[in-house]
């Protein structure tokens, strides 16, 4: 296990706590939160999050785990379900698409499966 990564194309999201939906680019970005802030990730699986600097407490809603990431580790979401992303402090995470992970997603019927697009919003 290893960090997480996430960010948000609306540096207005960082500064005014907005919580609006953000769709995440599947390149990746990147973001910085304070210790009283958290970033929630919608439909996230096999979206990497990494801690570039502190420390991130990631949780999936259902799952018993939780994963703490130091700067340098990475973390894949292996759930497609909504995610917490705490920071411990401040950190500075990203976070990106793994296209080299499959991606378990519900198919529908007479549907291909696409990759996820996740979403992020800040609190």
């Amino acid at each position: 296990m290893n960090a997480k990564v996430h960010k948000t194309s609306v540096a207005d999201a960082v500064t005014t706590h907005d919580s609006a939906m953000h769709k995440l680019a599947p390149a990746g970005e990147t973001i910085t939160l304070d210790q009283a802030q958290a970033a929630h990730l919608h439909d996230a699986a096999g979206w990497t999050v990494r801690a570039l600097d502190g420390s991130v407490w990631i949780t999936q809603d259902g799952d018993i785990r939780d994963v703490v990431l130091e700067t340098g580790e990475a973390f894949v979401l292996d759930r497609n379900v909504p995610a917490l992303l705490s920071p411990l402090g401040k950190a500075r995470i990203s976070v990106r698409l793994d296209t080299c992970c499959e991606q378990k997603q519900p198919r529908r019927a007479g549907m291909t499966a696409l990759p996820a697009s996740a979403r992020l919003s800040i609190a």
